[in-house]
């Protein structure tokens, strides 16, 4: 698969909310993961016992600024 990078989140502002951002080459990695028979029975696991709701929203960047301080 080609999977570039995960990084995760919690809520300041409500308790136990989480966000999971991952990062993929292409959109057929993106299916091979979804489709993927480890990555099934982790989903089904979470559903029964971590989570009570998520939400996956597949997204294409269109732009990206950054800024890098200067000062130390």
């Amino acid at each position: 698969m080609d999977f570039i990078s995960i990084e995760r989140f919690q809520s300041l502002a409500t308790e136990g909310k989480l966000l999971s951002l991952s990062w993929w080459k292409n959109e057929d990695a993106i299916l091979q993961w979804k489709n993927n028979i480890l990555h099934s029975k982790a989903q089904q696991e979470g559903k029964k016992s971590i989570f009570d709701f998520y939400k996956i929203s597949i997204v294409k960047l269109e732009r990206c600024y950054e800024f890098t301080s200067t000062h130390t």
